[in-house]
C-alpha cells in the first residue's frame, strides 16, 4: 500500500491515482479531497482491527498481523493530529484498544500501575518508537509486562553515572540562535508545525505568519529542513535552560515528573503538541527530522533507565521501565491531543512512578 510505504503527509493525490492505475480526476470523483480518502482508510482500518479485537489473550498478536497495521496506525494518529476528519476514526480504534485493554487486564495478573488507558497509551507509544527501532517488539514488551518478567532480548548496559539533562540534546543539530527576529520565526514556526506538521505546512505559510518574505525566510535558515531543525533544537535548549543540568536526587526526579508534566502543559503547551505531531510524522525514514527523533528516543530511554538504577527503584528490568515510562508518556500526550477534556496526564505519570517504582509524588531525599 503506497500511503503505508511512503507517509499519509508526502504522499500525492497524483501518485495515489497512478497506482491505483486511474487518473487523479478519477480518484477525486470517489473521493473529493486526499483528506476525505484519509477519513474513509481510516474508517476502514477501524473495521479491520476492530475484528480482531475480540481475540482477547493474542490481541497484540492479532494487530501486528494485520498488512502494515504498525505503519498504518502511527500515520493515521498523525492525521488525526492535524486533521479533524480523521479524529473519529482514530478515537473509535482507541475505543477498541481501551474495551479489548480492559477485558485483558481483568484476565490476567498484572501490576496496579498498569491502567486500561496507560496500556492503551504505552500501546501507541511503544508503535511510534518501532518507528524509529524496527528491531523493538510492541507486543513482546506488552506480554513482558503483562507477565511480570524481563524482556529476552538482550540490551547495551548502561552507565550507571548520573546523566546530565543535556545528553538528550543531539551534539551539532540545529543552527545557532541569532537575533530577536529569528526567534521569532522559530516560535511562530513551531506554533504551526504543530498546528499542521512540517510536510503540511509550506515556506508561504511560514513566511506570512511572520509577516516576512520567502526569500527572507530562506536567508535565516536556508530551506524549510533548517527551520524545522532549530525549532527542534530551541525546544531542547528550552528544557535544559529550564531544568538546568544539575544532578538531582534520582528518586526526587522521578517524583516530581507530574509536577514537572504540569508545569510543562501550562508554561509550553505548544512545544509539546508540535513534539507529538513531529514525532508521528518523522516515523518515515526520509523525513528530516527522522534522525532527530531517533537520537533523542535512544537518549531519553538511556536518562530514565539510569535514574531507575540510580533510584534504587525495586525492578527486575530498568531497561523494560524506562522503554515504557517513555512510551506511556509519549502516548499519553497523544490521547490528549485528540481528547483533552478526558485525560489527567500528570496524574497518570505519577499513579505509574508510585505504582510501578514505589515513589511517591514529590517525594524528598537528599542530594547525591
Amino acid at each position: 500500500m503506497q500511503i503505508a510505504s511512503h507517509g499519509i503527509a508526502r504522499l500525492q493525490l497524483e501518485e495515489i491515482a497512478a497506482a491505483s492505475g486511474i487518473s487523479r480526476p478519477g480518484l477525486l470523483r470517489h473521493f473529493r479531497s486526499k483528506a476525505a480518502l484519509v477519513a474513509a482508510l481510516s474508517v476502514e482500518f477501524c473495521a479491520e482491527t476492530g475484528t480482531k479485537m475480540p481475540m482477547v489473550r493474542d490481541a497484540w498478536a492479532q494487530l501486528l498481523a494485520i498488512t502494515d497495521y504498525r505503519a498504518l496506525s502511527v500515520q493515521l494518529l498523525n492525521a488525526a493530529l492535524t486533521d479533524d476528519s480523521s479524529v473519529r476514526a482514530s478515537i473509535c480504534h482507541h475505543e477498541q484498544l481501551m474495551t479489548a485493554s480492559g477485558n485483558i487486564l481483568a484476565a490476567s495478573r498484572h501490576s496496579p500501575a498498569i491502567t486500561p488507558r496507560a496500556l492503551v497509551a504505552t500501546w501507541e507509544g511503544l508503535l511510534v518508537m518501532q518507528s524509529y527501532f524496527p528491531s523493538l517488539e510492541p507486543g513482546e514488551i506488552i506480554r513482558a509486562r503483562l507477565e511480570s518478567r524481563s524482556l529476552d532480548a538482550a540490551h547495551t548496559p548502561i552507565h550507571v553515572t548520573p546523566l546530565p539533562l543535556s545528553t538528550l540534546v543531539p551534539p551539532g543539530f540545529g543552527y545557532a540562535t541569532g537575533q530577536s527576529r529569528r526567534r521569532q520565526i522559530v516560535e511562530d514556526a513551531t506554533l504551526l508545525f504543530a498546528r499542521n506538521g512540517y510536510h503540511r505546512t509550506t515556506l508561504r505559510e511560514l513566511a506570512a505568519e511572520v509577516g516576512i518574505s520567502s526569500s527572507t525566510l530562506l536567508h535565516h535558515f536556508g530551506d524549510k529542513a533548517g527551520l524545522l531543525a532549530e525549532v527542534l533544537r530551541r525546544r531542547d535548549e528550552q528544557l535544559v535552560d529550564r531544568r538546568g543540568d544539575e544532578i538531582l536526587d534520582p528518586r526526587l526526579e522521578l517524583g516530581e515528573l507530574g509536577d514537572e508534566a504540569r508545569r510543562d502543559l501550562k508554561a509550553e503547551r505548544g512545544l509539546i503538541d508540535m513534539y507529538a505531531v513531529l514525532s508521528t510524522e518523522a516515523a518515515h525514514p526520509e523525513h528530516p527530522a527522522h534522525a532527530y527523533f531517533a537520537y533523542r528516543y535512544a537518549r531519553t530511554i538511556d536518562y530514565f533507565e539510569s535514574l531507575i538504577v540510580r533510584a534504587s527503584a525495586d525492578v527486575s528490568d530498568p531497561h523494560l521501565e524506562a522503554v515504557w515510562l517513555v512510551a506511556l508518556w509519549d502516548g499519553l500526550q497523544y490521547q490528549l491531543m485528540l481528547n483533552p477534556q478526558d485525560i489527567d496526564l500528570p496524574s497518570e505519570l505519577e499513579h505509574h512512578i508510585e505504582a510501578t517504582l514505589g515513589i511517591a509524588p514529590g517525594e524528598s531525599h537528599s542530594r547525591n
